[in-house]
């Protein structure tokens, strides 16, 4: 009997006046779906998440690790191939926090890559009947910090994946999107 990967799915909690997170509600259903999976729903503060990502890291010691967002603007899946070394918040984080402009490792590069195959897995998705794009610009807002982070310190596979909100795509068709990109990074590692 092989064992399964150990995957990491992160998601955020509500922000901007909102009172759910497209991604939680995806994730809500892609852990119904795979038990296997560990995960953890971050809070939108830009001190408090990357130390929470940390810490989950450290006590699941991951194989790969998939983080997903919302982004009020997508109308598809977007697969984020690199984070920025930049904060740069046009609202505030749930703490009242708003980084104009400021990198967030001043002796890093401009940009990390992920590891993961995206056009395969948007070859993938797309063979699934997903609408999906990749994209080179994750924002420069939690997301991007948080994925900046997995990226520099991990040492796994990781991706961040952005939703459109609920209303454009539903979190059950979400989780099955979600389901085959952990079977993509199953198969990856």
């Amino acid at each position: 009997m092989s064992v399964r990967p150990s995957i990491l799915v992160t998601a955020f909690g509500p922000f901007g006046g909102r009172e759910i997170n497209a991604s939680s509600l995806a994730l809500e259903q892609l852990v119904a779906a795979d038990r296997s999976l560990r995960f953890r729903i971050l809070p939108v503060d830009l001190v408090e998440a990357p130390r929470r990502l940390h810490e989950a890291i450290r006590r699941v010691a991951p194989e790969a690790i998939l983080m997903l967002g919302e982004a009020a603007n997508a109308s598809r899946l977007r697969l984020e191939t690199r984070a920025w070394n930049e904060l740069d918040f046009t609202i505030p984080d749930i703490s009242g926090r708003q980084p104009r402009a400021r990198p967030i490792d001043r002796q890093g590069p401009a940009h990390l890559g992920t590891s993961v195959d995206t056009k395969a897995l948007a070859a993938r998705l797309g063979a699934g009947s997903h609408e999906v794009e990749c994209s080179s610009d994750p924002g420069r807002y939690l997301c991007n910090r948080l994925y900046h982070a997995a990226l520099r310190n991990a040492g796994v596979p990781a991706l961040f994946v952005h939703l459109p909100l609920e209303h454009r795509l539903p979190p059950e068709r979400a989780a099955e999107a979600l389901g085959m990109v952990i079977e993509h990074l199953r198969q990856e590692g």
